[in-house]
This record gives structure tokens, C-alpha cells and sequence, in this order.
């Protein structure tokens, strides 16, 4: 080989491997993000899940959407340094005006899907499954 094929030879091996290292990446951040059924969630995004608690945080309600048993006591903690509230649409209840770190508790007494919203910050959205 000649002195100008080897100064060549990183370049080659370089262009080789980016390539290489970006579909790991890929590869990686989507088994990171998944939620187990091979669909990748936004970052930011709860998947969802069951419990009896709701965090407000970064202006989100996780988890988001939330399964819980009807007449289940649902604990609501705003981590926001802001007030929000967690009002269902129907306006079936409410915790009204939270300031930051404080909790409210709401119940879900019957089964159905319940839509809710944050009074203050409109976009704010969410819902709870009573089963």
C-alpha cells in the first residue's frame, strides 16, 4: 500500500462506521421508548397505567391515561411550582385550585371513562377509566 492509502484508510473505516453507530442509536432509543408492544412513546408522554394516584407535573397529568377500580379514593399531587386543578369535563368533580406540592383527592364512584382537564391551563388534559 502507498503512504496515500493508508492517510485514506481512517476516513474509509470512519465513513463505515457512522453509519453503523446511528442505527444502533435508533435501535436503542426505541426499545427505551417502547412500551412493550413495539409502539414508541413521546418523550414526556405517560403510557398510562393503574393506581390510585395522579402526579401534575411540567404542566402533564401522569399517569395519563389512568385504570382505576370505580369507587376508588384517586390522590392528586401537583409537583408544579404553578396551580392547576383536575376538573373532569362532565364536571363531575373536581379538586379545585392546587398550588404547588399540595394534593386533593377525588372518587370515582362509578365505572365509565372520565375526561378532565386543568381549568387554568386548558391543553392540559387527561383521562381515568373506572373498571
Amino acid at each position: 500500500m502507498t503512504i496515500a492509502r493508508l492517510r485514506r484508510l481512517p476516513t474509509v473505516v470512519l465513513a463505515l462506521l457512522l453509519p453503523l453507530v446511528a442505527l444502533v442509536t435508533v435501535v436503542v432509543t426505541l426499545d427505551t421508548t417502547s412500551d412493550g408492544t413495539g409502539a414508541a412513546t413521546a418523550p414526556g408522554v405517560s403510557r398510562g397505567g393503574e393506581g390510585t394516584a395522579i402526579t401534575i407535573k411540567n404542566f402533564q397529568f401522569s399517569p395519563n391515561p389512568i385504570v382505576v377500580k370505580a369507587g376508588t379514593a384517586v390522590t392528586v399531587t401537583n409537583d408544579d411550582d404553578t396551580v392547576h386543578t383536575l376538573t373532569a369535563d362532565d364536571k363531575g368533580f373536581d379538586t379545585g385550585d392546587l398550588e404547588g406540592g399540595a394534593n386533593a383527592t377525588i372518587t370515582i364512584a362509578s365505572p365509565g371513562k372520565y375526561a378532565y382537564h386543568c381549568e387554568i391551563h386548558t391543553f392540559m388534559t387527561g383521562t381515568i377509566e373506572a373498571r
